[in-house]
């Protein structure tokens, strides 16, 4: 199946070897504050498996391919890790030394944050019957009544079967009309503009409104919107505005939408009358020691030991470090339901462990076991998602071919991904930072090298029968 593959590889590592940052450099006592290490699954201690080589061998081609600047792996196989390795650098592409990536590097983990921040809590609340996945929207948030959005469901949400569109570039309502000439998007590239996503191009020059953004942190300007910039917390109420006017088609089919898990967070938070960022702290991350963080420079993370997820050129003029680049996140402070959340692939794989465990963790009940069963389980139209979480499918798909059918997970537009296997006992994370320092690099995507990579893993078990 990946023979091809393999004879690729064989041919650039022919070339030479990739540097490897197995260990912290220059961050050990900042990460000593940050990590409690005997809190972590601990590596084998015997040598890799030679079998385990390939995915070595795989991960070094990214380098060299430079589809990302640096990459995590993470495996768990029956609670025990099989494979804990970090590869290249946090800044630099194409092999260069400095500024070593290590497996306690912080990425921004972006719409990871679906499936391992908003679906928990919300598994938590529907246990507790304060959310029926039933009740429409309208049953949590009163403004949406008489309206169509009112009237679409939790879980209609849950299985981005809403009917809702894609996204809404919520910025634009940040920026001074007045300020630009032309138009602020385009699709076509034009003097002076920046490549974007796809074909769009973005003009840079522009201001923005000083009611909702400063260079300094003030009580109207609380939160933060990238390193040096801070937004308005009064915002939030603009971005309500502008989701009540969407129009909502009928046709209730599949269509991923980062506005489902929005709306989602604010259920959230109007339901347990705490911020969604607390609410997972207090309810799921920290009764399972696992350090994942929305906002980590707030919380005493050094930009040092986060990965830069893009040099943003257009709307924020600056490098995103320890900022999620997320807009619409960060339209929010950096605490939002479809991004958000940082972290490393070693306290990620804890989510993913929990979930597999059925929601037990140390002999303590942390989500009740049949409301995971209930999310990972119910599939919606066609079997592309369960209540929150990603699928395989048939072909290709985001997963790797060997994946079982019963596998869930989800992927991060930064280049990440974990998947849970319960038919194998199997907990597979990638993390990377494949957006920087242009979110044009689709290297990764094209090349499937996370299907690819977690395939290998699942060879070096034995397990060689791709799903049909």
């Amino acid at each position: 199946m990946l023979r091809s593959l393999f004879l690729f590889i064989a041919l650039f590592l022919s070339l030479g070897s990739v540097a490897e940052a197995q260990e912290p450099h220059g961050l050990d006592s900042l990460l000593g504050r940050l990590i409690d290490n005997d809190s972590l699954p601990q590596p084998r201690e015997e040598p890799l498996p030679s079998h385990l080589d390939r995915v070595d061998s795989l991960a070094k081609l990214g380098l060299r391919l430079q589809a990302y600047p640096g990459c995590q792996i993470y495996a768990l196989h029956h609670g025990k890790v099989i494979y804990d390795r970090a590869f290249g650098s946090m800044t630099r592409l194409g092999e260069k030394t400095g500024d070593p990536n290590t497996p306690f590097t912080i990425y921004d983990l972006a719409s990871i944050t679906k499936a391992a921040a908003t679906t928990p809590a919300l598994m938590l609340l529907v246990a507790e019957r304060k959310v029926n996945l039933n009740a429409p929207l309208l049953s949590y948030l009163p403004e949406t009544k008489g309206s169509l959005l009112g009237m679409v469901t939790i879980r209609q949400l849950l299985l981005h079967q809403s009917g809702l569109p894609a996204g809404i570039n919520f910025y634009t309502d940040l920026i001074d009309e007045e300020s630009y000439e032309g138009a602020l998007i385009r699709y076509k590239e034009f003097k002076g503009g920046v490549p974007l996503v796809g074909k769009a191009w973005g003009n840079p020059h522009f201001r923005f409104l000083d009611q909702y953004i400063a260079s300094k942190r003030s009580e109207q300007h609380s939160l933060r919107f990238s390193p040096k910039k801070y937004i308005a917390p009064s915002f939030k109420d603009r971005m309500m505005e502008r989701l009540l006017s969407v129009r909502v088609k009928a046709d209730k089919s599949y269509r991923y939408s980062d506005l489902n898990f929005i709306l989602l967070q604010q259920v959230i938070e109007r339901v347990s009358h705490q911020g969604l960022d607390t609410f997972v702290q207090e309810h799921i991350y920290r009764p399972i020691g696992a350090r994942l963080y929305y906002c980590p420079l707030e919380h005493g993370v050094k930009a040092e030991a986060i990965a830069p997820a893009q040099d943003d050129r257009f709307l924020r003029g600056e490098i995103l470090r320890g900022t999620v680049d997320d807009e619409a996140a960060a339209c929010l402070g950096g605490v939002s339901g479809n991004a958000g959340l940082f972290g490393s692939a070693r306290e990620l794989a804890k989510v993913a462990q929990l979930l597999l465990q059925h929601g037990v963790w140390e002999g303590k009940t942390i989500i009740p076991s049949r409301t995971v069963k209930l999310f990972t389980e119910t599939l919606g139209a066609g079997g592309a998602r369960c209540l929150g979480f990603d699928k395989p499918r048939k072909h290709g798909g985001p997963t790797g071919e060997l994946a079982s059918h019963d596998t869930y997970g989800h992927q991060g537009f930064t280049g990440t991904c974990f998947w849970v296997d319960p038919r194998y006992d199997l907990v597979f994370v990638f993390l990377s930072n494949r957006t920087y320092p242009s979110r044009k690099n689709t290297v990764l995507i094209h090349e499937r090298l996370r299907q690819n990579l977690q395939d290998l893993l699942y060879e070096s078990l034995g397990i060689i029968t791709p799903r049909t």
